[in-house]
């Protein structure tokens, strides 16, 4: 094996994490994409620090989706401060269920920890391990270049955290921080000593003809563009914000239900994992070009030129292409990971 196939799943993962946490979402379009040397340590190497963590522990997917929250809570409660800041970026993100003596609302801290629980970490995770093929749930990384992504991880986050404080004079109060601190000290000890290290099912010998997993990735589509449609229809028709979070939650809870109860049939495998993440990429995908095609301009209100309508499908299509040959690498790979 050579170097380049030894760490082209980690190098993958390096590069789809922030293309679709921040690309593919339309924050940022094509033009943009000198940014990626901020969003690859920021995203791409969070990523694949927290992947080679859980993996090198034996654990797995349920320690990766708590640790991909985690992840979440740093981003948005450390770092950007959204979960605590009433006007980032000019927007009301917080106005929707606010809840002025915690300085925050549950409705949009249940919306922005989804997404990059489900988008900037797992989904990212997913589609590299698929793309890894039998390599999928091995360690990618020898420990000195664990040690510099985490180094590298870590100066994404403390160099945005600086950028954003000083661009948005906004630091959130010690108890808030304070009270994200320890989530995530919470959060990792579930992660790493709570949750037990799964079994592995025996290799199925049945064979769904791929119909489980196009039923995976049109479950899973479904079901995340409902929780982003709703994340606008909610608040514009003046919904009780006390509905639009049950129903966000509602949508979490369903999502885990399924997917827990599909990965404990004998039939479950790696494919299906990459299923889910496509799923997820496509809903991404029209929503992005809806922002780029309707609104006629990027979440951070850069006007929209054709050129990033064309980047953008690019994008997309390419992103589209890499899940494809990811669940293409797993088909016979029937490993049957369970959650």
């Amino acid at each position: 094996m050579s170097i380049l196939q030894r760490f082209a799943p980690a190098l993958l993962l390096l590069i789809i994490s922030p293309l679709i946490a921040e690309f593919l979402l339309g924050d940022f379009n094509v033009r943009q994409f000198a940014y990626l040397g901020i969003f690859i340590p920021l995203y791409g190497a969070l990523a694949l620090f927290v992947r080679e963590l859980v993996r090198r522990s034996g654990r797995g997917w349920v320690s990766m989706l708590v640790m991909a929250l985690v992840c979440g809570l740093i981003y948005e409660g450390l770092v950007n401060q959204t979960l605590f800041n009433p006007h980032f970026a000019g927007a009301d993100l917080l106005k929707y269920g606010y809840v002025e003596a915690l300085g925050t609302s549950f409705n949009y801290a249940a919306f922005i920890l989804t997404l990059h629980t489900v988008w900037s970490i797992s989904t990212p995770i997913a589609i590299a391990e698929g793309f890894a093929g039998e390599r999928a749930r091995e360690p990618w990384l020898n420990r000195p270049l664990l040690a510099g992504t985490g180094l590298l991880a870590l100066l994404g986050l403390a160099g945005t955290t600086a950028s954003t404080i000083e661009r948005y004079k906004f630091v959130s109060s010690p108890l808030q921080y304070g009270s994200v601190v320890v989530l995530i000290l919470i959060l990792t000890f579930l992660a790493f000593r709570i949750v037990r290290k799964p079994g592995f099912a025996e290799p199925s010998n049945t064979d769904d003809h791929g119909s489980k997993t196009w039923m995976v990735i049109v479950f899973a589509f479904a079901l995340s563009s409902a929780f982003m449609i709703w994340f606008h229809y909610a608040p514009d028709h003046k919904i009780n914000s006390s509905i639009g979070l049950a129903v966000f939650l509602g949508i979490d809870v369903i999502a885990l239900f399924f997917l827990s109860f599909w990965s404990r049939q004998a039939s479950w495998n790696a494919t299906h994992i990459v299923a889910a993440a496509t799923g997820a990429v496509l809903t991404y995908t029209w929503f992005g070009l809806w922002r780029f095609v309707v609104d006629g301009k990027s979440a951070m209100g850069i006007k929209t030129e054709p050129i990033d309508i064309v980047g953008q499908v690019c994008l997309a299509l390419a992103l589209i292409g890499v899940c494809w040959l990811a669940i293409h690498r797993q088909t016979n790979v029937r490993t049957g990971p369970k959650m």
